[in-house]
């Protein structure tokens, strides 16, 4: 494996760790609503650092934006806008079936989509090699080990004596009689929106795939090749905060509840930092993106994918969602996570097919 392909595979897992563990700050925000906690969120992760990176990463952002192709700034903008409502179903999962069942669902669906969509569109040459077919394996094993997850998940939340509600917390079997059916419920539709996301998310990957006009733009403005990717992420990303913030406030305004923003210092803490964890990932894979040569958002997608859901594992274990979990669950997680290690290895191999 080449050097900067190997660092390139090491920066973009190292951000997936990172951003994977952004979803654990809504167990500590239990006085504020979703909505509350996810727009400060929004607002850090989706605003204040895209533009803060952009106007210290790029030379001349304006002028890059303004040299741009007013195609190629709405295609990234519209597949940010299909992102952001992923990501607002994916907020709204985690409250529904928790951190590691909606996070395995989420990338499951998103590794897939995500890295097909743009090898067929835009490297369909490629698609029917040797190479190709390759990557296609590598993909199948990341759903493969998505799904295994997920039936980990359910063994977990059938595990005698235990069940996890969707914030984290772990109750008794008696204290949930009463609320099963309601729960069951609730885990349904968290399974639909999460599905949902799934479908929706990878539009992210897809804006970074097209806007790859827009870094070769910064590049010939005199930014750094490692952090042109930072101009898509501003376009993207704002109008994914469009959908994001928008949402937000609607169901504030419902719910008149603006008066929770006064005082609570901690959770603006949380909010911020559930920002700075996922932007992490997000900037690091395009950073990491950029060594992978020709095919690098088909390669790093999918490698991304399969180490956010091994990382949102060891997370969710760390907030107690796998508390009391039974051995056939363990047993099954256990097996995923190898799955999902062949996949990244099968898929970095792919380096040296030439």
């Amino acid at each position: 494996m080449e050097t900067g392909f190997g660092l390139g595979i090491l920066v973009i897992l190292t951000g997936s760790t990172a951003n994977s563990a952004f979803g654990l700050g809504l167990k500590f925000t239990r006085s504020w609503k979703w909505e509350h906690i996810w727009l400060l969120f929004s607002v850090t992760a989706m605003i204040v650092i895209p533009w803060l990176l952009g106007f210290l990463t790029i030379e001349s952002l304006f002028a890059v934006l303004a040299a741009a192709e007013a195609r190629d700034l709405l295609l990234v903008f519209l597949f940010g806008m299909g992102w952001g409502v992923g990501s607002v179903l994916y907020g709204l999962a985690l409250k529904m079936v928790g951190l590691a069942l909606s996070y395995a669902i989420v990338m499951g669906l998103t590794a897939a989509v995500g890295t097909m969509a743009p090898f067929l569109l835009l490297h369909w040459d490629d698609f029917l090699t040797f190479k190709g077919m390759v990557i296609s394996a590598g993909v199948l094993l990341v759903v493969v080990g998505v799904l295994l997850s997920a039936w980990a998940g359910k063994l977990r939340e059938e595990s005698p004596g235990r069940v996890q509600d969707p914030s984290g917390v772990s109750e008794t079997v008696s204290e949930t009689t009463v609320k099963k059916s309601g729960r069951s419920a609730t885990v349904l539709l968290g399974l639909l929106v999460a599905g949902l996301s799934g479908i929706l998310s990878p539009m992210l990957n897809l804006s970074f795939a097209y806007g790859i006009r827009l870094a070769d733009q910064a590049v010939l403005l005199g930014t750094s090749p490692s952090m042109a990717s930072n101009v898509i992420w501003v376009v993207a990303l704002t109008a994914g905060f469009l959908v994001n913030a928008g949402y937000c406030v609607y169901l504030i305004v419902r719910g008149r509840s603006w008066h929770i923003f006064r005082g609570q210092p901690f959770h603006y803490g949380v909010g911020a930092a559930m920002g700075i964890l996922w932007i992490c990932g997000v900037v690091t894979y395009g950073i990491g993106s950029s060594m992978l040569g020709d095919m690098r958002e088909v390669i790093g997608w999918p490698m991304a994918s399969a180490m956010s859901i091994i990382a949102a594992t060891f997370w969710g274990a760390l907030g107690g969602e796998w508390t009391g979990a039974s051995r056939k669950s363990m047993t099954v997680m256990g097996v995923s996570i190898l799955v999902l290690s062949a996949s990244m290895f099968l898929i970095g191999w792919t380096n040296t097919l030439g």
